[in-house]
């Protein structure tokens, strides 16, 4: 089973254990295939931070191996031949899609597609990431954003395409795309926006009396915390399964009819919210056509 010190080069994909996945200490650009630290310089806006260039094919590149190469955000952008991050929509990743082997594997889907990714590290308070009610193909429970009054999590705002915008949504299943205006959240360089977007279910998993959030999220909650394999532990014992874990693993991922059989459980353990701070978008703005700002 996967607690601490999930590996980094396996994703969900792989294993439900993995889910969401291990997050990054730093706030970093994803590019060919691997993470470049960005230095989370204050009252610097994200365009001007600066970018450690990592040039193995470890995909923690600079998060993990010192680099000389660096440059600033927009001088990489201008140097790839690509839209502007001013071009881009503010996008929050909140679930694996920070998990750099997710990352990995849905920029294969299109390898055609520029994997040219910023992620900021963000707090976002009243809003907590907690597990849905429903299972992701690969069998684990995924996050969904809910209503958590006086919570702080840390997210991710990243900045992204149209191209990119489209794939994933095509990987993102059940979720639609929700829009914040009411300003709960900051980078940790102290930069504001007008507005993020975020991918959003409004149904959440009851246990106990309570949501549930991921120990592998930061955050300041009133809320339990647990890893997936524990989660995944306690529905194996719900549903009485009788055969060992990597079997009722197996059967979540390619057993349509134990599938199910577990969606039917999981309906019953459902709580359906409305989260306030996420409205539905009227159109999709990019960052020059927003308001910005410095804590």
């Amino acid at each position: 089973m996967y607690r601490e010190n999930k590996p980094t080069l396996i994703g969900p994909y792989d294993h439900p254990d993995i889910y969401p996945g291990p997050r990054p200490s730093s706030s970093f650009l994803y590019h060919n295939g691997k993470a470049h630290r960005i230095e989370e310089k204050e009252n610097v806006p994200v365009e001007k931070q600066v970018v450690h260039y990592a040039k193995g094919d470890d995909v923690t590149g600079t998060l993990a191996f010192a680099s000389s190469e660096q440059y600033t955000v927009e001088e990489l952008v201008g140097k790839e031949g690509l839209s502007s991050i001013e071009d881009r929509i503010p996008l929050l990743a909140y679930g694996s899609n920070v998990c750099l082997a997710q990352l990995r594997y849905k920029f294969s889907l299109n390898p055609d597609l520029s994997d040219f990714l910023l992620y900021y590290r963000a707090d976002l308070t009243d809003t907590d990431v907690v597990a849905g009610s429903f299972l992701a193909p690969y069998g684990a429970l995924p996050a969904v954003i809910a209503p958590v009054k006086g919570a702080k999590t840390e997210v991710w705002v990243t900045f992204v395409d149209r191209e990119q915008l489209e794939l994933l949504n095509r990987t993102e299943g059940s979720y639609v795309l929700r829009e914040h205006q009411n300003g709960k959240f900051t980078l940790k360089t102290g930069e504001k926006f007008e507005r993020v977007y975020a991918y959003y279910y409004p149904h959440a998993y009851l246990r106990k009396g309570s949501f549930v959030r991921f120990m592998d999220i930061p955050g300041e909650s009133k809320l339990p915390s647990m890893w997936q394999a524990d989660l995944l532990n306690e529905l194996k014992t719900m549903i009485g399964y009788g055969g060992h874990r990597e079997e009722f693993i197996h059967e979540l991922r390619w057993d349509g009819s134990f599938r199910k059989k577990m969606t039917t459980m999981l309906n019953g353990l459902d709580e359906t919210f409305d989260h306030p701070d996420w409205v539905e978008p009227k159109g999709f703005h990019t960052l020059k056509e927003m308001t910005r700002s410095q804590k």
